[in-house]
């Protein structure tokens, strides 16, 4: 009869981790918490965009309890990127809610272990290696501040919850568009809650003048200070946008968000970018189709450089990119042919080829296309020659970047022809450079290489992981060096 009454309530928790939580470690989870964990049984996968202090480092040390108990055999593995993050943080929160069954617990050490198949152990995201080999049939994966997860640990972690009873749960503060965790929320796979600050019990309770019920966690004061430093007020004439926040609740006053609260305090990925050149804001502006104006042609090519990048080639009429093509391992020769040959397939009648501005970036063995021209307007731009507007950038590179963000911004950028697959490639390649501001004042991109570091980490399957489309679109909506107005027909 004890058999059958254990095995009844072990069904029981297995389903509902907010009764777990309750009975066995006597820990409260609102609501939030609880739907987290409703969502990790019901899909599998769950991803978490938090506000800091609403307790998501506490609900995953909760159900990193919940499966060690109630799956055996099993797996529960987790990781974060740093040691501090992985013992201090979440091994924190698993060592002070274990009620029970604490001798299973390693001393000084993330880990639980009762037998050589019924393990959990924290890893810090080092190696990917901690993840290979391992095909138990319960396997849980948590992943702690997963935006700093790197790319191979995700596809570690895939290769051993590809069954049907593992489960996969990534917590994080929603901060880099760039990033991995901001990739697979785009792909639809996974169940994904999103955590405000403003939503907490004891913000709510706070505003309502009653004490707090979570001691320790967000607090009224804390939201205050962050509005203040976060936000811009609204004054009563100021046109509101889709995202601005009443503050406090129904008294009429508007703010409107800065990218560092919505990602620390509303749980949401920033739509205007920190220190990336690009924002996801901008990125969906620009594939707002509009209709293709009867302006003359012009035509970009991004030359490859080594092996694995792509010489990129596209067109556009005025605000709108009309054609888009890659290839890999092409010589100058097929280049600079491909281009003359795409100028007359696209130059509508009356418009004569070889007139059409043909913008290629020179630098290194991009000049060898440009020596072939052979009557065709083909103009060499370096990324790194001094910029047109010298007090504002340093370099042709990040004036480019910030000229074609800034006509995004103003709906001048129309990237909405682009295909599918197109568009998985460019959009990793858009938010990944980041910059910064030299000693002049000047905004300063990033050189190429780090970019390919970063897309490459982020983004390991992106097909050739570099930014060679993001260069053709900069280039094919350059703006004019002064004098050369016959050359650049559109601005």
């Amino acid at each position: 009869m004890r058999r059958l009454r254990e095995e009844k309530l072990r069904r029981l928790y297995r389903a509902d981790p907010d009764a777990y939580a309750r009975d066995v470690l006597d820990v409260r989870w609102w609501s939030k918490q609880a739907e987290i964990a409703r969502l990790l049984v019901e899909r599998g996968r769950v991803l978490v965009k938090a506000s800091h202090g609403v307790g998501k480092t506490h609900v995953a040390g909760g159900l990193v309890n919940w499966h060690f108990d109630l799956w055996d055999p099993s797996l529960t593995i987790t990781t974060a990127p740093t040691k501090a993050q992985v013992e201090d943080l979440l091994w924190k929160e698993v060592r002070l809610q274990r009620k029970v069954g604490r001798e299973a617990l390693m001393p000084a050490s993330p880990r639980m272990q009762t037998s050589e198949d019924h393990l959990a152990v924290g890893y810090t995201a080092r190696t990917a290696d901690s993840f290979q080999g391992r095909h138990e049939a319960n396997i849980l994966v948590v992943f702690d501040e997963a935006v700093g997860v790197d790319g191979p640990f995700w596809d570690a972690a895939e290769g051993i919850t590809s069954g049907g009873a593992c489960k996969w749960l990534c917590i994080f503060n929603p901060t880099d568009t760039s990033s991995r965790a901001y990739e697979e929320e785009q792909s639809g796979r996974w169940g994904v809650v999103t955590v405000s600050a403003l939503d907490h019990p004891n913000v709510l309770a706070a505003l309502r003048g009653e004490p707090e019920p979570y001691p320790g966690a967000v607090s009224l004061g804390w939201v205050e200070e962050k509005v203040e430093r976060w936000c811009t007020r609204l004054g009563s004439a100021d046109p509101r946008k889709a995202g601005d926040v009443e503050w406090p609740p129904g008294s009429g006053v508007w703010h409107r968000p800065g990218p560092i609260f919505e990602s620390r305090v509303l749980g949401r990925w920033p739509s205007q970018g920190t220190d990336t050149v690009w924002s996801e804001a901008l990125w969906e502006a620009a594939l707002v189709e509009r209709p293709i104006p009867a302006q003359p042609l012009e035509l970009g090519c991004d030359v490859a450089r080594f092996g694995d990048d792509y010489t990129v080639i596209g067109a556009r009429r005025g605000d709108c990119l009309i054609h888009h093509e890659r290839h890999n391992g092409w010589s100058t020769s097929q280049t600079a042919g491909r281009l003359k040959r795409l100028a007359r397939d696209l130059a509508e009648r009356g418009e004569d080829p070889t007139r059409v501005a043909i913008k290629i970036d020179d630098d290194g063995v991009g000049g060898g296309v440009v020596d072939q021209a052979e009557g065709f307007r083909f103009v060499g731009l370096s990324a790194s020659a001094v910029a047109f507007e010298p007090d504002d950038y340093p370099n042709r590179r990040s004036e480019m970047w910030f000229s074609t963000a800034k006509r995004a911004e103003e709906g001048r950028v129309d990237l909405s022809r682009l295909s599918p697959e197109a568009r998985a490639i460019v959009r990793p390649q858009a938010m990944a450079p980041r910059w910064r501001l030299d000693a002049q004042g000047r905004r300063v991109v990033e050189p190429k290489a780090e970019t390919k570091i970063r897309l490459r980490k982020n983004n390991p399957n992106l097909e050739g992981g570099s930014p060679d489309d993001m260069d053709m679109i900069n280039l094919l909506f350059a703006p004019a060096p002064r004098g050369w107005g016959d050359v650049w027909t559109t601005t």
